[in-house]
């Protein structure tokens, strides 16, 4: 008797993750590989502003950060802060030439305890359009030149005194546009939040207070560039 014919046998299809799931994922990877490429990039030493005056972590803006094997001076500053503006006024100028000729390595952090003292965070807008302006080469002169305007306390900054700043200190063109971009777009908040964290890390409690190689002045010392504008060389003498 015939047998019945056997049974044809099933390919069995090999199981898999749907194409689309695939592209999927190999985005999500592309993606992650950039992120740790970017982020490799920035681990230079520089803060993610591109500037080369800013330090990490909030470690403040660098007005001459190639000059090495001399005096560091840091000083921490609110630009709210009537007695910063006093500082400025009398010894500013004379600090920033000792930096501008090599004879110290200057820094600046820009705190924003103040801010509550104004109705429109002045302080930390402030110290936003100085690491703007640190961007744009113009750090010195633009603290110099925003401290002159300083207005009442309670009153705080408008931006436009943050331009007329940069335009004195001979900003324009692309450069000023830039600048202006960055101060009315608040481009570096987190960096700002980061100064005053760091800030009180370091143990900073009030402003001004003003370093030498991690040392703070004396208030004896720092009564001295509030009122006597040719006191910075005597009193950076006395802490070498």
């Amino acid at each position: 008797m015939p047998r019945p014919p056997a049974p044809k046998s099933k390919a069995v299809k090999a199981s898999g993750p749907p194409m689309g799931l695939i592209g999927a994922v190999t985005a999500v990877v592309v993606a992650l590989v950039a992120v740790l490429v970017y982020l490799a990039a920035r681990d230079d030493g520089l803060d993610a502003s591109g500037s080369a005056s800013a330090l990490p972590e909030g470690g403040g803006l660098v007005v001459n950060p190639e000059v090495e094997d001399v005096p560091e001076v840091h000083i921490y500053e609110d630009f709210q802060c009537p007695f910063c503006g006093q500082l400025e006024q009398a010894s500013g100028q004379s600090i920033v030439e000792a930096a501008q000729a090599g004879d110290i390595k200057l820094t600046y952090t820009f705190m924003s305890f103040l801010d509550g003292a104004s109705g429109n965070q002045s302080s930390s807008r402030a110290a936003n359009a100085a690491v703007c302006s640190a961007d744009v080469g113009i750090l010195p002169e633009f603290v110099q030149t925003v401290f002159e305007q300083q207005p009442q306390e309670g009153v705080g900054y408008e931006d436009q005194v943050f331009l007329d700043a940069a335009e004195s200190a001979g900003l324009g063109g692309d450069e000023l546009e830039e600048f202006t971009g960055c101060v009315e777009g608040q481009d570096y908040q987190d960096y700002v939040q980061d100064m005053a964290t760091r800030s009180t890390e370091d143990g900073v409690t009030s402003t001004p207070t003003i370093t030498v190689d991690g040392e703070p002045l004396s208030q004896e010392q720092v009564q001295q560039l509030l009122s006597d504008p040719t006191s910075f060389e005597a009193v950076l003498a006395e802490t070498q």
